[in-house]
């Protein structure tokens, strides 16, 4: 695998969530599902770009394209629950494609018990239909978002709990492994940041909804003392100040 600093201009996620927004203002949703338990992919897509599918693909599940521009087209099809390679090769009539294998990386302990090797699908090149220079490949995924999306759902507790089953993140670790030492420190460090980083902010958010909501609470509490007092040094006054509120909610109503 060779990394260059032209593979890490772009933003993953800005591209992510353009491609997202424009489905959902289309009133469309997502055309690939993907089951991390089973390593299954469904395809649901009406006259859609190419490369937007395999983007959706290889962020789900881990699988490395890189992508001619000429290979793009747009395409529709319907798949259920196929293998990843399959529901590949499935979309990949139209282009030359090519497969790349690497040694499965063991993620639980118990994996490795009988001894045996195992090979995980990792890359795919994507040319047009009878070139096979790789030249003009480009990933359709930025690296460095990628690390982040993987450094993210590494930390999910529910990635963590079927950790044993996520084939995308063993294919994750499988394509780290290949990459030189200082590429892939790199990489992770920088996801790590980030990832810390999303995390405090989101803390110092429910930090200040929390102070909000208390103070929210402590006004209400104080007008309702306020009003009790009302009520039994005034009663007048108060009467007054109950049917002025009725009257406004009424109004509100309206």
């Amino acid at each position: 695998m060779r990394l260059s600093s032209k593979y890490f201009s772009g933003c993953l996620l800005a591209s992510i969530i353009g491609m997202l927004s424009t489905q959902l203002w289309a009133g469309n949703l997502p055309p690939v599902t993907y089951n991390k338990s089973t390593d299954t992919i469904s395809i649901n897509a009406q006259n859609t770009s190419y490369k937007e599918i395999l983007a959706d693909i290889a962020t789900l599940s881990g699988i490395e394209i890189q992508m001619h521009p000429k290979a793009e087209h747009s395409l529709s099809i319907t798949l259920s629950d196929l293998p990843l390679e399959t529901a590949l090769k499935e979309l990949s009539h139209e282009i030359s494609y090519a497969f790349f294998y690497d040694k499965k990386t063991v993620l639980n302990p118990k994996e490795s018990a009988n001894g045996s090797v195992e090979f995980i699908l990792t890359g795919m090149h994507v040319l047009p239909k009878g070139e096979f220079s790789n030249d003009m490949l480009r990933p359709i995924l930025a690296p460095s978002g990628e690390a982040f999306i993987r450094e993210k759902n590494r930390h999910s507790a529910s990635s963590q709990r079927a950790e044993m089953f996520n084939h995308a993140q063993q294919r994750w670790e499988a394509r780290l492994q290949k990459m030189p030492p200082e590429t892939r420190e790199k990489l992770l460090t920088k996801a790590q940041a980030k990832r810390e980083k999303i995390e405090q902010r989101h803390e110092k958010r429910t930090l200040r909804k929390e102070k909000s909501e208390e103070r929210r609470k402590a006004r209400k509490e104080q007008r309702e003392e306020e009003l009790e007092a009302l009520k039994i040094n005034d009663p007048e006054r108060y009467e007054l100040k109950m049917q002025r509120r009725e009257e406004h909610r009424l109004e509100r109503l309206e």
